[in-house]
């Protein structure tokens, strides 16, 4: 990855104008390594979801993306736009907070993108150091700093933007990071970039891993061997297979019609396409290793194949309705 330019603008909402920024960043090492920790977290991030532009001959975002692009003179000028939309609609949406607006083009795999990053102030404390001649004290007091970046914050709101291509899902990505928890879209991206992201293989497989999870534990709250069942099955099904039918595996998991009709309803909800491809990735990144945590203080933590071997792991319920966890055939423990 290289970082080609960077410009940063401050928006303040309590501000009756923003502070636009009319000179780019000299990228020095530092700067270098900030930016790509950042956009390197940003492609990670299991949240990131291919969109498309509304609007998109007229969308403003697209349009000042374009420019920065295709045009290296115009890129204060055009990031400028996109500050000054974004500090329009942070004026107006209660849920977006006044921050720093990071806007960076960078080579990634010899392709040009936008990346459009929403710095969150984080409120740090730093001390201050005043002497009083008259009482020959020395006073040392704890100041907050609302407007501290760190380096190592995490990005809720961002978008990276590739060569334009008419609703082309692969050259638009966003970061709705808050809202992606509750399935919903925060203003950053209705308002802001006016996007419209995609329900592709990678986010249903996601979903469907997260929902199923969850259900099963409000389905069977007091049947922890049943909640077993379902994940084994569910990561066995995810890491085995090539595809989901999500009636076949509604059947397969769930006996009555109830929790079968509730547990559809969920994926639903969620807009889990009733067939789709496994994102491989996704399940090598994410079910790798598994972790418990038991409300007798222990963590137990190893390989998810580990967990899934009965000679190496076993759980039991016992007749007061409490388990017991077996962890089998130890040579030796440190």
């Amino acid at each position: 990855m290289i970082i080609n330019k960077a410009i940063v603008h401050v928006l303040d909402k309590n501000a009756e104008v923003p502070v636009l920024n009319d000179v780019e960043d000299v990228i020095s090492p530092e700067l270098d390594t900030f930016y790509q920790k950042i956009i390197r977290r940003i492609l990670r991030d299991t949240d990131l979801r291919k969109a498309t532009f509304n609007n998109y001959n007229e969308n403003e975002v697209r349009v000042c993306a374009d420019h920065i692009i295709y045009d290296k003179n115009s890129f204060a000028l055009s990031t400028q736009g996109i500050a000054s939309k974004l500090y329009k609609n942070i004026g107006i949406n209660t849920e977006l907070d006044s921050c720093d607006l990071a806007v960076v083009l960078f080579t990634h795999k010899d392709q040009k993108y936008v990346a459009i990053i929403k710095l969150d102030y984080k409120k740090l404390y730093t001390h201050e150091i005043a002497y009083n001649k008259d009482t020959e004290k020395v006073l040392v007091k704890m100041v907050a700093n609302e407007n501290a970046i760190q380096e190592s914050q995490k990005i809720v709101h961002a978008a990276i933007i590739g060569v334009s291509g008419v609703n082309d899902e692969w050259h638009l990505r966003v970061l709705d990071k808050a809202a992606e928890k509750n399935d919903t879209d925060s203003g950053f991206v209705t308002e802001f970039l006016d996007v419209k992201k995609i329900i592709d293989n990678s986010y249903c497989t996601k979903k469907f891993a997260e929902k199923t999870k969850a259900w099963s534990q409000n389905a069977y709250p007091d049947d922890l061997k049943k909640i077993e069942e379902i994940e084994s099955l569910l990561n066995y099904t995810l890491t085995e297979d090539n595809s989901i039918n999500t009636e076949k595996f509604a059947e397969e998991i769930v006996e009555d019609d109830y929790r079968k009709q509730i547990y559809k309803e969920v994926l639903e909800d969620a807009s889990v396409n009733k067939d789709f491809e496994i994102d491989k990735n996704w399940v090598e990144r994410k079910l790798k290793r598994r972790t418990i945590k038991t409300n007798t203080g222990f963590d137990i933590k190893g390989l998810l194949e580990d967990f899934e071997d009965p000679m190496k792991y076993s759980l039991r319920q016992n007749q007061d309705g409490t388990f017991d966890i077996t962890i089998k055939n130890i040579e030796f423990y440190n």
